[in-house]
């Protein structure tokens, strides 16, 4: 902000009118230029506004109370806050000084993924609580239930998918001799899971918001997977794909 010196050096605030209101303006604009540059470089803000859009969608879908909602907000743009100080945090140093020599990451890039750590966890707690309190969730789920003439149920028909899925993924990472059972490898039991759990909620409940969130929940754990590089996108991919084939398998054709 410019200031005026006067012939005895004293200086004089600058008039309020055009050049301020051209000041503020540029501060808006770069700092909506810092939202549209993390949107366009970063895949993990990317997928996290995605997983907000699906989760405000659900909500909505799902009856969630007005001061509910508001918490809501909060926990996903919190979320979408701290990963942006963990951008601004990564682009502040250069690439050589992101890291100690041995291999660990500096204090600076440490404390920023702390902070979405955090904000990540407060969002899925809130998250939690406000669908199993605050919405109609629990009643869609009271009213999914599988044909009469059908006499295995929901946990038995999901506990068979998850044997499947371990089942696979375990042969997979064996034949590959890559990760262990629980970590790393070709293809992300983790993605299975989740979108094994997901494409069951869709056709249990047959209802559109709680599909939704669970699509959106089942992102979150690929998301994980992908912030964590514990799996590359076609890891994670492959894994989706294997439990939606095995929650197709058993949950597709059921009648309805």
């Amino acid at each position: 902000m410019k200031v005026t010196q006067e012939s005895d050096g004293a200086q004089t605030p600058p008039e309020p009118g055009r050049g301020q209101d051209k000041s503020t303006l540029q501060s808006f604009g770069y700092a909506w230029e810092g939202v549209v540059f993390a949107f366009s470089t970063q895949r993990h803000t990317r997928i996290q506004a995605l997983i907000v859009f699906l989760v405000i969608v659900a909500a909505v879908g799902l009856n969630v109370t007005p001061l509910a909602f508001l918490h809501l907000l909060v926990a996903m743009v919190l979320v979408l806050m701290a990963e942006l100080i963990n951008t601004a945090m990564e682009h502040t140093a250069a690439p050589d000084d992101d890291y100690d020599h041995d291999g660990r990451p500096k204090p600076a890039k440490a404390i920023a993924a702390g902070a979405v750590l955090l904000a990540s966890v407060y969002s899925i707690v809130a998250g939690i609580i406000v669908f199993v309190h605050e919405s109609d969730l629990p009643q869609v789920f009271a009213e999914a239930q599988l044909p009469r003439e059908f006499h295995i149920g929901s946990l038995q028909l999901t506990a068979i998918g998850l044997f499947l899925i371990a089942l696979v993924v375990g042969t997979i990472k064996h034949i590959s001799r890559r990760g262990t059972f629980t970590l790393g490898g070709p293809i992300s039991g983790h993605a299975a899971i989740g979108f094994l759990l997901a494409t069951a909620i869709i056709f249990l409940t047959g209802n559109l918001p709680a599909a939704i969130l669970a699509i959106a929940l089942a992102v979150l754990i690929v998301q994980s997977r992908l912030q964590t590089r514990v799996h590359s996108p076609v890891e994670v991919l492959l894994g989706g794909l294997l439990g939606t084939v095995v929650g197709l398998l058993l949950f597709g054709w059921l009648p309805r």
